[in-house]
């Protein structure tokens, strides 16, 4: 398994050749038992750790320690690091603050990766770009029955699973552009290129794509991109 990586700074434009988007589905069951406590808690930063500390319930905090032990085992390897040495940095594309936001993995000093992680009930999400010039976002979500969605802009009509494949999408879409979910959903501009749909976010200037993409059963998912047509390939991580 490996990933191509550019040195250039993550943001939304055209990038030459198809782009590839790689996601694994992570079994949350399968990744608890790839390893121990003490291994996993190691490769934790301190910001990780916290977030860690701060989940009350223990099974939550077991999920998370899980999910981001492999995301980091994966961008680790992506990035030709150990997993404990890959960092963090935040960009909020609203007001352009690296305090807060979307958080961009890279080696210090060196290349960064575009990726995103989506977590629910018994599964993540974990998708990497092949070139950092490309920002991406994926979300996935446990389709559960009689979900009430008259409250959520972003949901429009009436079946359970429509309403969490629309609510993927728009979730996706702010992940990639790293704006959040606002009141104001994403719009979609009625452009499709194969599987994705163009879509304008609310805080973003750019165009952004967005498609559904294979998922466990019971499940919805979707990925997000700053250009359209990125070739998308999804399979089962396994330890």
């Amino acid at each position: 398994m490996s990933t191509a990586v550019t040195t250039a700074a993550a943001g939304p434009g055209a990038a030459p050749g198809p782009v590839g988007i790689r996601i694994w589905t992570v079994p949350i069951a399968a990744a608890s038992a790839a390893a121990d406590f003490d291994e996993a808690y190691a490769v934790l930063d301190a910001a990780e750790r916290e977030r860690f500390a701060r989940l009350r319930r223990t099974g939550d905090r077991m999920r998370y320690l899980a999910v981001h032990h492999v995301f980091r085992l994966l961008l680790g390897e992506a990035l030709g690091a150990a997993p404990a040495e890959v960092a963090f940095r935040r960009y909020c594309a609203r007001c352009g603050d690296e305090g807060h936001g979307k958080p961009v993995p890279h080696l210090p000093g060196g290349p960064t990766l575009s990726a995103s992680l989506s977590h629910s009930a018994a599964y993540a999400l974990i998708a990497l770009s092949d070139t950092a010039d490309v920002p991406v976002g994926v979300d996935v979500e446990r389709v559960r029955p009689g979900m009430d969605w008259s409250r959520i802009p972003c949901v429009e009509g009436g079946r359970t699973t429509h309403g969490f494949e629309q609510w993927t999408r728009a979730e996706a879409l702010v992940k990639a552009a790293g704006t959040g979910l606002s009141r104001t959903p994403p719009r979609y501009t009625g452009q499709v290129f194969g599987g994705w749909r163009a879509a304008r976010v609310p805080g973003s200037g750019h165009e952004w794509y967005v498609r559904s993409v294979r998922s466990p059963e019971g499940y919805a998912a979707s990925v997000a991109a700053g250009v359209a047509g990125a070739r998308v390939g999804v399979r089962e991580w396994r330890p």
